[in-house]
C-alpha cells in the first residue's frame, strides 16, 4: 500500500490510521504480532523514521505493546482497576461488569522472607502462610497472586479455605476479619520461568507487580494480617488512581 502523497497529512499519521483500522476489523487481532519494522517500510514505501513514530504513538494511546527484542503486539482490552478503593477483587471486577474467576495453585508454610517480614511487621524467617491463585476476568488469565500471612499471630489462617470464590468473606468466616486499609506500592518486572507458565508469557516479557499490605481489625486490634505480591499481566489491566489536594 502507497501513502498518498498530495495528502497534508503527514506518513506517520497515516500509517496510525491504516494500523487502527485493520485492528479495528478484526484483521490485527489481539496479541498478535504486527508486520515488522523493515516490513511496514516496503509496503509503505517509507522509511523507518515514519514507522517508528507510528508504533510509538499507537503504544502510547492503548493499540499496540512492544516486548524488546520481539517486536509489536496488538492490545486486547484492558480492565482498569481503581487502586485508591479497598475492595475485594470481586466486587470489584463485578461493579466494572465483568465476572471474576480464581484457580487455586497451592499453599505451604515457608519462612518469611526480608520483604515480607517486614510488611507483615513479624522476624524475618518466621512461618508464614503462602497460598497461590490465579485470577481471571471473563475466563481470561489477568493476575498470579501470592499471599503470606503470619501462622503465629493468627494460626485460623490454616483453616481458611484458599479455593474460595472470595478470601474476603473466608478472612470473616474464619477471623471475622474487617480490612481497614491497605498500603500498595506498582513496579514493572519481567516474567521468571514460573510465572511464564503460570500466566501464559515469554520469559523475561514485561509484567506489572503491586505488592500491598491489608491491615485488618481483628479481635478489637488493628494490625497487618496480609502481605500479596500480585503479577499482573500488563495489557489487561490499568490502574486508576484518584489524587486530591486538601
Amino acid at each position: 500500500m502507497i501513502l498518498s502523497t498530495s495528502s497534508y497529512t503527514p506518513f506517520h499519521h497515516q500509517i496510525k490510521r491504516i494500523i487502527i483500522d485493520r485492528i479495528q476489523s478484526g484483521l490485527y487481532k489481539p496479541n498478535e504480532k504486527l508486520p515488522t519494522e523493515d516490513e511496514l517500510c516496503v509496503e509503505f514505501g517509507v522509511s523507518k523514521a515514519p514507522v517508528r513514530q507510528a508504533l510509538k504513538a499507537l503504544a502510547s494511546e492503548g493499540y499496540i505493546y512492544t516486548i524488546r527484542g520481539k517486536g509489536s503486539y496488538v492490545l486486547s482490552g484492558y480492565v482498569k482497576y481503581n487502586a485508591s478503593r479497598l475492595l475485594s477483587f470481586s466486587d470489584e471486577i463485578r461493579e466494572l461488569g465483568y465476572e471474576p474467576g480464581s484457580v487455586y495453585i497451592g499453599q505451604d508454610i515457608i519462612q518469611a522472607d526480608s520483604e515480607t517480614s517486614t510488611n507483615l511487621c513479624i522476624e524475618e524467617k518466621s512461618p508464614v502462610l503462602c497460598a497461590v491463585r490465579l485470577r481471571t476476568i471473563d475466563g481470561e488469565i489477568y493476575s498470579l497472586n501470592y499471599s503470606f500471612y503470619s501462622i503465629e499471630r493468627f494460626p485460623e489462617v490454616k483453616d481458611i479455605d484458599f479455593s474460595a470464590p472470595s478470601l474476603t468473606q473466608e478472612y470473616m468466616r474464619v477471623l471475622a476479619a474487617e480490612m481497614t486499609f491497605s498500603t500498595v506500592v506498582v513496579e514493572a518486572t519481567a516474567a521468571t520461568p514460573e510465572l511464564s507458565r503460570y500466566l501464559e508469557r515469554p520469559v523475561g516479557s514485561p509484567l506489572l507487580l503491586t505488592t500491598r499490605t491489608t491491615f485488618c481489625r481483628i479481635r478489637h486490634e488493628e494490625s497487618p494480617f496480609e502481605f500479596v505480591r500480585v503479577y499482573f499481566v500488563p495489557d489487561k489491566y490499568k490502574f486508576e488512581i484518584n489524587l486530591s489536594r486538601k
